[in-house]
């Protein structure tokens, strides 16, 4: 009878230190990639939120002030905060007509107003507007390096912006 004797040493029994440092490189590059990518998206997605309840909150803004709701009390510059919506973090400012923001918001590019009659030269009288410019700036918080205001432009009819005028009311 013959006596198996073990097989010789082969090199094809486990894997070296090399192969196995190798794997986990891969590994760790993969699962460093992956999370800083997810990180990345929960950013982009809490920052997409933001401007969508940022827009939201303006366009509530403009419809408060286009139904009359401020008529008693507006002025060319008003701000304040949406705490009453519970929304602390997020601060508005409007603006009437060609007044501006408290800090620059147009750098020049791409904006057209169809109602800007300054290049023009009437010397007649000068005619009653029938709208009035609103604009809302909402801001809120945010990265620095990204754009955390939204600013949103209503044309609204002077009666609903500043009430019905007192000779108007049915004054004889």
């Amino acid at each position: 009878m013959k006596t198996l004797s073990p097989p010789p040493f082969t090199r094809n029994q486990g894997f070296t230190l090399a192969e196995i440092m190798v794997v986990v490189l891969i590994v760790g590059a993969t699962l460093v990639t992956s999370v800083l990518s997810l990180t990345n998206s929960m950013g982009q997605a809490a920052h997409t939120r933001d401007i969508k309840i940022a827009r939201e909150l303006g366009l509530l803004k403009l419809g408060q002030f286009s139904s009359a709701l401020y008529s008693e009390d507006i002025e060319d510059h008003m701000a304040g905060d949406f705490s009453e919506q519970d929304y602390e973090q997020f601060q508005w400012e409007v603006v009437l007509g060609d007044e501006a923001f408290d800090e620059a918001e147009e750098d020049g590019k791409g904006n057209f107003n169809n109602w800007d009659t300054s290049d023009q030269d009437d010397e007649d009288e000068p005619t009653e507007k029938p709208y009035q410019e609103v604009r809302v700036k909402v801001t809120f918080p945010g990265p620095k390096e990204s754009h955390n205001e939204i600013i949103l432009e209503q044309w609204v009819t002077w009666s609903f912006l500043y009430g019905e005028d007192e000779e108007t009311d049915g004054g004889i």
